[in-house]
């Protein structure tokens, strides 16, 4: 009786041992971490048998809601010895209409040992995930953007994603380029849905010492999705041309020699009095009595650069007019060209005492010796 006893505990420990050794582990990764309606997403697997050999090893994979399994439906393995593994994978499809949410796909695994089936289930958890996707649109300026102007800036925020957005800050990213007279320069919106837009409407002050240039706004978006789970942070740019006009002023500042009968030079002052540089200048000056060609460069505004136009005054008789013609580019390298007259006046030449000198010494002296003579 004693060695019976003995003899069932050892083989009740040894199918003990047994079932601890007949043991199937599957391990997966996903080929992206989420996906979105309408995606598509891999599973990639792996089976290991730690233990004893195993035979007619079977995968079978049923979908969670929203889920479509493309292939893997059935995998078989086959035998599998012991301490081995082997590869396989499940393709699915995330249904176009899917809501935000967590699905998964149902594993159950079959395997057999000595005509004994033995059974393993797992689930596979697949991230469906909604984005909002916010695009700004539809920029307009009510007028041109110069230093120191104020003008009205709108746009649109428009959802393209498929989430709703709530809780979104719309916020203007204040530099040394602009201001926000009469407002703090953020809006908030409660909710953006899909396909959704709202119009926003900004008043901006373009700083006086403002380049001239291509600047851009900074705009700062702060929202979180339709479950409120996930928020985010991007900040977008919105492009403007600060421009200013270029304004030329043309004087005479000085004459030389500028007497009738004469060749005297006009000395032209070009400044510029607008907001704008003016680029690549050249300036073709003209008059009856004479035309010259002058490249200048550039001038900045508050600037100015002096040309001497030489004029052939032995037929003029009074004053006259010298035109102008001013070509230059601005920073946009757009081409223009100004014309501009100015009054040129010559005089009569004075009067050279140095000569009327001379001709009263030389008579004085003639005077001289005649009377000494006539003694």
């Amino acid at each position: 009786m004693k060695k019976l006893i003995i003899l069932i505990v050892f083989l009740f420990l040894i199918g003990i041992a047994e079932a601890i050794n007949i043991s199937l582990s599957v391990s997966w990764q996903l080929s992206s971490s989420a996906v979105r309606p309408g995606g598509n997403l891999i599973i990639y697997l792996t089976v290991t048998n730690p233990g004893l050999d195993l035979s007619g090893v079977v995968l079978t994979a049923s979908p969670g809601p929203y889920v479509k399994i493309i292939s893997g439906n059935k995998i078989e393995l086959g035998d599998m010895p012991a301490t081995t593994s082997q590869q396989s994978s499940i393709s699915i499809k995330v249904d176009e209409n899917a809501e935000a949410t967590i699905s998964y796909v149902y594993l159950e695994a079959k395997y057999y040992y000595r005509n004994s089936e033995y059974k393993k289930t797992f689930y596979i958890p697949i991230t469906i995930k909604k984005d909002p996707v916010l695009e700004i649109v539809d920029v307009n300026f009510n007028d041109t953007i110069e230093p120191g102007k104020t003008f009205l800036l709108s746009f649109n925020i428009s959802n393209k994603g498929d989430s709703t957005a709530r809780d979104l800050k719309v916020k203007l990213n204040k530099t040394n380029l602009f201001t926000t007279p009469g407002s703090t320069g953020e809006v908030i919106i409660k909710e953006l849905k899909p396909s959704e837009s709202k119009n926003l409407k900004f008043l901006i002050t373009i700083n006086p010492d403002a380049d001239i240039g291509i600047e851009s706004i900074p705009i700062t978006l702060s929202y979180y999705d339709d479950t409120k789970t996930n928020n985010y942070t991007e900040t977008k740019n919105i492009g403007l041309k600060v421009s200013g006009n270029v304004d030329f002023v043309v004087t005479v500042e000085s004459y030389k020699n500028f007497y009738y009968g004469h060749i005297g030079e006009v000395l032209i002052t070009i400044a510029n009095r607008g907001l704008a540089s003016a680029e690549y200048i050249s300036v073709n000056a003209y008059s009856d009595f004479g035309s010259k060609e002058f490249y200048i460069g550039s001038l900045d505004p508050d600037d100015s650069e002096t040309i001497e136009l030489p004029q052939d005054l032995t037929k003029a008789s009074g004053k006259y007019l010298i035109y102008l013609t001013l070509n230059y580019k601005d920073k946009f390298d757009n081409e223009y060209s100004v014309k501009k007259t100015i009054e040129a006046i010559p005089t009569h030449a004075p009067m050279d005492y140095t000569n009327i000198l001379i001709v009263v010494v030389v008579l004085v002296i003639a005077y001289w010796f005649y009377k000494k003579r006539k003694k």
